[in-house]
């Protein structure tokens, strides 16, 4: 019974809202400048653990309720599509979910809330974008989609929470300027990530065109394209001098050899299923893609993560392991 309730809520899946936290908060704090930890280690500091724990608790919880209200919302076609899922199959009644489903999201917003009144706002604008794409919007064409992105790109801000309330006004108010970095940069890539990606993963449950699947890739493609650029404008690797300690210069080389080897591996992770899905045309050839872009987002955190510290990717590759173990107990289709 455990099983099939991580399986509904797709539990494998909480390491990727692990590593977008570790990527916007690195992101935001060492994209402009410094690589000196301690302004990272102040800043948490600063906070407290049981705000780190609340917020990171209200993102995982947020991430459970997205999942089991996903499988609601879709019940009536997984019993045609995929008999069995928890739900069609009944192993997991409608009620019992429904009932969870109504927990999890209540115990977002109370852990939210028991850091300040910021946190709450901001976990419901993330819930509220959840529920709206399940209920309303997901079978939309594009519209779906964008919601999907929203959700994504709104849970990334909310990460800088853990950084304090005022990286949050920054970012909303600030626009992601100013001397706190670029805060918008990486919620921005994200969502235009996960917006190819949902666009793609449409194209398994409806008819649709090879220029959509072509249009879903054109943003995935876009967005580790522009994580790629970001690491050649790394600063960590524009401000190496003549005058560098060898051991230095080594040590940010090997970075820059992993971010390519990143970015490398990213293009050929979904870039070879994609192809494939838009030589054949075959809605069954979707599947690979989104799997393969959806396992990708550890990799695309990782490269986003290094070109703003050169070991802020190894931080976020810890946790593949974690997701690979997962993923052979609690699939995530």
């Amino acid at each position: 019974m455990l099983l099939d309730w991580l399986k509904l809520t797709r539990a494998t899946g909480l390491v990727t809202i692990f590593s977008n936290i570790t990527a916007a908060v690195v992101m935001a704090v060492y994209a402009s400048e410094g690589l000196d930890p301690k302004w990272l280690i102040k800043r948490l500091y600063q906070g407290g653990f049981s705000q780190i724990a609340w917020l990171v608790l209200a993102s995982c919880l947020l991430y459970l309720a997205g999942m089991l209200w996903n499988d609601l919302a879709d019940v009536g076609r997984d019993r045609t599509l995929h008999p069995r899922r928890p739900l069609p199959s009944g192993r997991i009644g409608l009620g019992a979910a429904f009932f969870v489903g109504v927990l999890l999201a209540i115990g977002a917003l109370m852990s939210a809330a028991l850091v300040d009144v910021h946190a709450f706002y901001a976990a419901g604008v993330v819930l509220s974008l959840i529920m709206l794409y399940n209920l309303a919007t997901k079978d939309i064409p594009y519209v779906g989609s964008v919601t999907m992105a929203l959700v994504r790109y709104s849970h990334a801000i909310f990460a800088l929470l853990i950084l304090g309330n005022d990286y949050l006004k920054l970012a909303i108010i600030g626009f992601g300027t100013g001397s706190n970095g670029m805060l918008l940069v990486y919620p921005t890539v994200l969502g235009c990530y996960i917006f190819g990606v949902t666009l793609i993963s449409e194209l398994e449950s409806r008819a649709g065109r090879r220029v959509e699947l072509l249009i879903g890739g054109l943003f995935v493609f876009g967005s580790i394209g522009a994580a790629g650029w970001l690491l050649t404008r790394a600063h960590w690797i524009r401000a190496l001098g003549p005058g560098d300690d060898k051991l230095y210069v080594v040590g940010i080389g090997l970075s820059a050899v992993l971010g390519a080897m990143l970015f490398g591996w990213l293009l050929y992770r979904v870039g070879k299923p994609w192809l494939a899905a838009l030589r054949s045309g075959r809605s069954e050839q979707v599947g690979p893609v989104v799997g393969a872009a959806l396992g990708g987002i550890l990799f695309f955190d990782a490269l986003i993560a290094t070109s703003a510290h050169p070991i802020g990717g190894l931080a976020i590759l810890c946790l593949v392991p974690v997701f690979m173990i997962g993923k052979r107990f609690v699939r995530m289709d």
